[in-house]
């Protein structure tokens, strides 16, 4: 049975009651305020919540439309995105989230998403909007060329912009890595490093493109004429960089206008005395005076700008006079060519049918050795595909979207490079992916693989590889990186390797050491800058201790083999980086003969 409460009797009885009542009215009012704040608060807290996760899926879609180039769905897109950012920062941006801010525990976590809600809403106000307007012009083809001449001034008005865009998605970028994310919760932690790790790859792949759309003028002839050496690099018969310099084409643009005005094969120039440019210590260590004698091996280093050093001298040296001097070297394959085809569609090559993106690569690197045993006829045929194919190109034939689309592919496989011998155009790739430069000085930690033809051969064509890399350890102030390279000699079985493809001929150099169909394949592993190559073996035989020669500060350790058909062999390696060498491990690996690439970065183990 429920008694009922009584009132206490005499006056003594009665203050009490009254003070117990006021109590009780006071400490409910409390509550119902602490329960509302709390209400507010929670309410507060989901909407920015939710509001980042539209934020998040606004982004998405919007990276989607502009990869796409669907330029009116790329504009409601960043309409939604900007919607988004506004609600998400008005959520976090009042007296509630600043008393967030400043409680013990989740003050962090409450820091931490107000910055990412001013940093996205203020890239869709200043940053995003002109790679939209950017998407317009190029679904518009208002940079397509026509008629070998390039809109020089479309290409000009995009800079400034460009500019803007790219100095938006720096301080976003910058503004991000400011908050310390390791004292977040988990799921927040975790989301905040995918924001910010999404910022600054975005700020690196705009700064190339920024960078290229300051360059392009200049290179086109807007500030007066240029002339480039194009070095189609064969695969077939590969060499660190790419493949060794085959066809070679000189570029000649002057205001806009573009043409291919002279075409030679590297073979015709043979063997020096004496390296055309004096090579350093290291490289003379590692690659031999070969490096400098050959004008096909000029790709034997890894370094693009090197590589375009001993191009031009070589070019300056056997060409001699006007057309002689060059602003720049261009080392380009023909898996980026295929890339290309992909936009540009078939293209027919005068008196030798067409080439597609399907047939490219095994027309140039393969079935003209199977063909035509001359080399010269070889050569000619490469040449005629590399002109047919530029003037395709400077017809502005092609979707632009899909062209721009298959060259960036192309420049993060390194299939395509350059360099400028220009200062002030040298100055804007410096750094970027196109450039191929061996990391220096406090820049990031760079690990190679590199996959050379040891028997002047085009056997490379049948050779698959794939390279598996991870930083594993971190240990005071550098990191280790531990990989694995496997190796396939994919040659087709039962099938008779002509001495054009094997490069075995009778009296030639390893006509007896090899049988038709083997691959006999030089690997450098190259250590970071001041690191050290520590572990190194083949198919679980260790090489110890390991040997290496120096590259002008960087281990680098060979490893030659011999692979019959069908034959899988396996090689292991550990580095380490110098000390400071704790960001993020660029992995190097040189492009093959076929699509994809194990080049990539790796996530630092500190």
């Amino acid at each position: 049975m429920v008694r009922r409460r009584r009132r206490p009797h005499g006056w003594r009885g009665a203050v009490r009651w009254v003070r117990e009542k006021r109590s009780r009215m006071v400490w409910c009012g409390v509550a119902a305020v602490v329960a509302l704040v709390a209400i507010w608060t929670g309410w507060t807290v989901l909407s920015a919540v939710q509001a980042l996760k539209d934020v998040q899926h606004d982004a998405m879609v919007l990276r989607s439309e502009l990869q796409q180039g669907n330029a009116d769905k790329a504009k409601q897109a960043l309409a939604d995105y900007q919607d988004s950012t506004d609600r998400a920062r008005g959520r976090t941006d009042g007296p509630t989230w600043w008393a967030l801010e400043h409680t013990p525990f989740v003050g962090d976590d409450a820091e931490a998403v107000a910055t990412a809600a001013v940093v996205l809403d203020d890239l869709g106000d200043d940053g995003i909007p002109q790679l939209v307007d950017a998407a317009e012009l190029v679904a518009a083809r208002s940079f397509n060329p026509k008629d070998h001449r390039f809109p020089l001034e479309t290409i000009q008005a995009i800079g400034k912009p460009a500019r803007e865009s790219e100095r938006a998605f720096d301080a976003a970028a910058t503004r991000l890595q400011s908050v310390d994310s390791t004292g977040l919760s988990g799921p927040l932690g975790e989301r905040y490093d995918e924001l910010s790790g999404l910022i600054v790859d975005a700020r690196a792949a705009l700064g190339s493109a920024y960078r290229a759309a300051d360059l392009m003028p200049s290179l086109l002839g807007a500030d007066g004429p240029r002339d480039h050496l194009l070095v189609l690099e064969n695969n077939a018969e590969l060499r660190s960089l790419g493949g060794l310099a085959g066809s070679i084409s000189m570029i000649h643009a002057d205001d806009g206008d573009v043409d291919i005005v002279k075409q030679e094969g590297t073979s015709k120039y043979g063997a020096l005395e004496h390296p055309v440019i004096k090579l350093t210590k290291g490289e003379d260590a590692v690659f031999g005076p070969t490096l400098g004698q050959w004008f096909m091996n000029a790709s034997m280093t890894p370094d693009a700008g090197r590589a375009a050093e001993l191009a031009a001298a070589r070019w300056k040296k056997e060409v001699g006079g006007p057309g002689s001097e060059v602003d720049g070297v261009f080392f380009v394959d023909p898996v980026a060519v295929s890339y290309l085809l992909t936009a540009t569609g078939p293209v027919e090559v005068p008196g030798y049918g067409t080439v597609s993106s399907a047939d490219v690569v095994a027309k140039v690197e393969n079935q003209i050795y199977l063909n035509a045993p001359d080399r010269a006829a070889q050569e000619d045929f490469q040449n005629a595909v590399a002109r047919a194919v530029f003037n395709a190109f400077a017809a502005g034939r092609g979707d632009p979207v899909t062209v721009i689309r298959q060259l960036v592919r192309a420049v993060a496989e390194g299939r395509i490079r350059m360099h400028s011998f220009v200062e002030d155009d040298q100055a804007d790739i410096a750094d970027t992916e196109i450039a191929g430069q061996l990391t220096t000085g406090d820049q990031r930690t760079q690990v190679g693989v590199y996959v050379n033809d040891a028997l002047e051969s085009k056997m490379t064509y049948y050779l698959k590889y794939d390279v598996q890399a991870v930083a594993r350890k971190c240990t005071g102030y550098s990191q280790e990186v531990a990989g694995t390279i496997e190796l396939t000699n994919a040659v087709p079985g039962g099938f008779e390797v002509p001495p054009t493809v094997s490069g075995l001929f009778p009296g030639g150099r390893y006509y007896r050491e090899i049988d038709p169909g083997q691959q006999r394949i030089a690997i450098y592993v190259m250590g970071p800058e001041g690191g050290r190559i520590t572990s190194l073996g083949l198919d679980g035989r260790e090489f110890d201790p390991v040997a290496t020669e120096d590259l002008d500060g960087r281990d680098v350790a060979q490893v030659i083999t011999v692979l019959d058909p069908g034959e899988t062999q396996r090689i292991d390696f550990v580095v380490t980086s110098a000390p400071g060498g704790t960001g993020p491990v660029d992995l190097d690996v040189t492009p093959g003969a076929f699509p994809g690439s194990s080049a990539g970065t790796l996530r630092s183990a500190c």
